[in-house]
């Protein structure tokens, strides 16, 4: 039955056109965001392992004890698809709130960053119809507008030449909205209006390392540690009585990511992870009984490192890559949702600087017609800026 229900949904909602996350991602926990710039983005975010250049918004929070001076990275993500599902289709478009981090070195090798990390986010609006015993034909329109967010505060340090080690306090908010609005053909019947609101908080923590085995090889390994978030929900309904509140306890399990990037040949590097956290325990969301299951993250990537020497060309990266991912949630229940993507990516050096404009390509496929019954198909362009300022203690003269 709830099958059933889920799949009249979907139909009326491709019908009628949803602007929204990725279908898949309007499960009341958001659609996962991988971590690291539009470099990492082009390497199928498989670059854990993988030095950085000058950047602050980086998969593996250590590489940034190699900073020698004050950087600033934004990051934006904006993405249009198109949905299936037997004979319907949707178009739809979307963005990411940008990202943004500062680093800040302490010393040579030591160096703190604070910002701003989108973790999970989710947006639908979308309409259908909704039969009413003995009434007329009504027909609601749904809305959510979630994000998850982290204020992450790093210390970043450089023990030894060959090993950088990162530790990570991450102040973690954000809110899921719901807004429901039903309406009736016939003017006797009122609308109706109804709005559950619930606020996330919770402090976590994360540990991060990059070891250079051999000038050729590079390991890597973060560990973003579980999230006890407090949950403070209000239900509100401006057709009765109705102003109810609660607070609840949500656990978002501890999530790992393994790698490794190697010098295959000249500039070109090869780049691999891993990365999966367990499933979570869907409490204060009843919908989610049997539909969530573990999340695991494929990526590989190839990098041909830009060269200061040469013809213009010859300073120019070329980045490729391709990931796959299982989704947390399944659809049907206890139906796995996969996705692949293949990505292309480069950089614009900001002249003599030491910043850069790097964006990427991404094409990719989400779930499939045949196991899901929905499968959307993705472009994402990904852009990130970087600016970076030596960081000295202006001279002073006396006379």
């Amino acid at each position: 039955m709830r099958t059933a229900a889920a799949a009249s949904i979907l139909i009326l909602l491709l019908s009628f056109g949803a602007k929204a996350q990725s279908i898949y991602g309007m499960n009341y926990i958001g659609e996962a965001v991988h971590m690291g710039s539009s470099r990492h983005q082009a390497l199928g975010y498989s670059a854990v392992a993988v030095q950085d250049t000058i950047n602050s918004v980086t998969p593996n929070p250590a590489s940034t004890a190699d900073l020698p001076m004050g950087t600033l990275t934004f990051q934006q993500v904006l993405s249009a698809s198109r949905v299936y599902f037997l004979d319907f289709s949707s178009k739809q478009t979307r963005y990411q709130v940008p990202t943004f981090t500062v680093s800040f070195p302490i010393r040579k090798g030591l160096v703190m960053t604070t910002g701003y990390r989108t973790r999970y986010m989710g947006r639908a609006d979308f309409v259908y119809q909704r039969d009413i015993e003995g009434a007329p034909v009504a027909y609601e329109n749904y809305k959510l507008d979630s994000s998850l967010y982290i204020l992450p505060v790093i210390v970043a340090w450089r023990p030894f030449d060959a090993l950088r080690v990162a530790g990570e306090a991450q102040f973690n908010f954000g809110s899921i909205i719901d807004k429901v609005n039903v309406w009736f053909d016939d003017l006797n019947y009122r609308n109706v209006d109804s709005q559950r609101r619930r606020n996330f908080s919770g402090l976590s923590w994360g540990a991060s390392l990059l070891w250079e085995a051999h000038p050729r090889l590079w390991l890597g390994c973060n560990i973003d540690g579980a999230v006890n978030y407090r949950v403070d929900e209000v239900v509100e309904n401006t057709t009765s009585v109705l102003d109810t509140s609660t607070t609840f306890d949500y656990t978002l399990p501890l999530a790992l990511d393994v790698g490794f990037a190697a010098n295959a040949f000249g500039r070109w590097w090869l780049s691999s992870s891993y990365w999966m956290r367990a499933a979570a325990d869907p409490a204060g969301f009843p919908q989610l009984e049997g539909s969530v299951g573990d999340e695991t993250h494929i990526g590989v990537g190839i990098e041909r490192r830009a060269s200061n020497e040469g013809h213009i060309l010859n300073r120019i990266p070329i980045r490729l890559g391709f990931y796959t991912d299982k989704w947390h949630l399944q659809f049907p229940p206890g139906q796995e949702v996969n996705s692949m993507f293949l990505t292309f990516g480069s950089a614009i050096p900001l002249g003599k600087s030491p910043g850069a404009i790097d964006y990427t390509l991404e094409f990719g496929r989400i779930g499939s017609k045949a196991e899901n019954f929905v499968e959307e198909n993705v472009f994402r362009l990904g852009l990130s800026f970087s600016v970076a300022e030596p960081w000295s203690k202006r001279s002073t003269k006396r006379h």
